[in-house]
């Protein structure tokens, strides 16, 4: 299994430096595991004509980069071009898409999942923002694309969701793990019809790591009934101050911004981020990163169940 670096991440104490299987930019899979986990697609298109364009993902599917820009001093968003511009992706929340490639002079094909944070009713094209890690073998690949190189990819399904499943969700995150917890956001409050609320937590080493920002505040504005959002950083500038909780994410912010149990009487929360982060919000993973585990941590002194936590 391959040791990746990323920056260091403080959640309750727990410093994530070279922690490296982190989620959504890296999220592990070797050589074959996709063989068995479920790949599927679902569509929830915008209206009827929609999901007469939604991609029929039969396997791979090579897709060509349209374009890419730097987001940060280590994030790109690049923009890839589905067969033709009446194509949507179609695929549901939370649903990622399994990139394949083979190194040059190697013979094992490297297979990474990107959760898309463009809309699955975009016609056309497929966004991703792109975390790279030191010596990355998806992420360094999706770096050196320029406009006109292809990448395989399939769709890969990892958390069900349906309007109102819940009354109220809180969606932990950290680092490049916010990718799957914006299109899981964007779906519900671009729904008129879905009355959930979210709180995000969001944690990062600085204010130039936070992803999406500029989004979530859009969003937080626009659905102040229904979304809440605390940014955590472990180090900030002084005249910022006051814009961020300092530190790392411990029992008290959480105690403070998800929803009381007796007032929320079905509730998810989700957890997406660097294994040691994972581990000490809500327990770690068990059968080496294939299966929930049990719940402890944070969300565990809380008392928060098992059916009531999904981990990334």
């Amino acid at each position: 299994m391959p040791g990746y670096l990323r920056p260091t991440l403080k959640v309750a104490g727990v410093a994530a430096a070279g922690a490296g299987l982190a989620y959504s930019g890296y999220r592990h899979y070797n050589s074959t595991s996709f063989f068995f986990t479920p790949v599927h697609a679902e569509t929830l298109p915008s209206d009827s004509r929609a999901a007469l364009k939604k991609m029929e993902w039969k396997g791979f599917t090579e897709l060509k980069l349209q374009s890419s820009e730097m987001v940060n001093h280590n994030v790109k968003r690049l923009t890839f071009a589905l067969p033709d511009d009446e194509s949507i992706t179609g695929i549901s929340p939370i649903t990622s898409l399994l990139t394949q490639h083979t190194p040059e002079g190697a013979w094992v094909p490297v297979f990474r999942p990107y959760t898309p944070v463009s809309d699955n009713d975009v016609p056309g094209t497929v966004t991703f923002m792109i975390k790279k890690y030191p010596n990355g073998k998806g992420s360094g690949k999706m770096h050196s694309l320029q406009p006109g190189d292809s990448m395989k990819f399939k769709p890969l399904h990892e958390f069900d969701y349906k309007p109102n499943q819940f009354s109220a969700i809180t969606c932990i995150a950290g680092g490049s793990g916010i990718t799957p917890i914006y299109q899981l956001t964007r779906n519900i409050l671009n729904n008129p019809e879905d009355k959930t609320k979210i709180a995000l937590v969001y944690a990062n080493n600085t204010e130039e790591d936070i992803l999406l920002k500029k989004e979530f505040d859009e969003l937080a504005q626009k659905y102040p009934e229904r979304f809440t959002r605390s940014y955590v950083v472990s180090k900030t500038t002084p005249q910022n101050e006051t814009s961020y909780e300092t530190g790392y994410v411990n029992k008290a912010l959480l105690s403070k911004v998800m929803p009381h149990k007796m007032n929320e009487r079905n509730i998810k929360v989700l957890v997406s981020g660097p294994p040691p982060m994972v581990e000490s919000i809500a327990g770690a993973k068990g059968g080496f990163g294939w299966t929930q585990g049990s719940i402890g941590g944070i969300l565990g002194e809380l008392g928060y169940t098992k059916e009531e936590v999904h981990k990334f």
